[in-house]
């Protein structure tokens, strides 16, 4: 069954290594949210479909901020990936995992990794031709150890992982420094409050932060 992350986007992704996860309330946002990040250095976004804005904010970061990778999240509805995927997102991801919907994104060429929080969760995505996998939430579900754990059975399969969910800065390094984590997600470095007060230097002074550490415990 052919990947449902092709290896283009999934560089992309590991080279921002920090994706900043972002719920936009006005459209007006969505240009210099993206711009601050690409300063900061992170170059790869999730942006949530919980608010009426996010999804005319796709087109406009992607034709304004050519530099940033757009991707979507709380894929859960059908229609969603088809509609994302025309609007220009380069990929898109779920808190779980719902067959239909990878399904869906697959049958629409738009790249896709499914949440998953259990072992049976990562077996049902890896039967689906995904093997960049969305670990949510993170932090709740037990941290590093429990990532640790739950992935051991399945290392021979090259699977990458992408914890969301509760990781903050000062948890960062320690998953970064887990060989099969490609990349981690975060709501702290453009947090809703900061998008609606305009705090753009203060965003990208979080995403530079959040570079830092990240390389630093990549060894880059």
């Amino acid at each position: 069954m052919k990947n449902v992350m092709s290896e283009d986007v999934l560089q992309r992704i590991v080279k921002s290594g920090v994706v900043a996860v972002l719920q936009i309330d006005e459209v007006k946002s969505a240009v210099p949210v993206a711009q601050a990040l690409v300063a900061g250095g992170i170059t790869a976004i999730e942006l949530a479909l919980r608010t009426d804005a996010a999804e005319p904010s796709i087109p406009l970061i992607c034709k304004e901020v050519p530099e940033m990778t757009v991707g979507i999240g709380t894929v859960i509805l059908s229609g969603q990936a088809k509609r994302v995927k025309e609007a220009g997102a380069a990929f898109a991801v779920s808190p779980g995992l719902n067959p239909a919907i990878v399904k869906e994104a697959q049958s629409c060429a738009l790249d896709f990794a499914p949440g998953v929080a259990t072992a049976s969760d990562i077996e049902a995505a890896y039967g689906l031709g995904c093997t960049f996998l969305k670990l949510f939430p993170a932090v709740p579900l037990g941290g590093l150890s429990y990532l640790k754990s739950v992935s051991a059975p399945y290392k021979h399969l090259g699977l990458q992982y992408f914890p969301l969910g509760g990781v903050s800065e000062e948890s960062l390094a320690d998953f970064a420094a887990l060989p099969d984590v490609a990349a981690i997600g975060g709501t702290w470095i453009a947090s809703r409050d900061l998008i609606n007060k305009a705090a753009w230097d203060e965003i990208e002074k979080r995403a530079k932060r959040a570079v830092e550490i990240w390389k630093k415990a990549k060894g880059q």
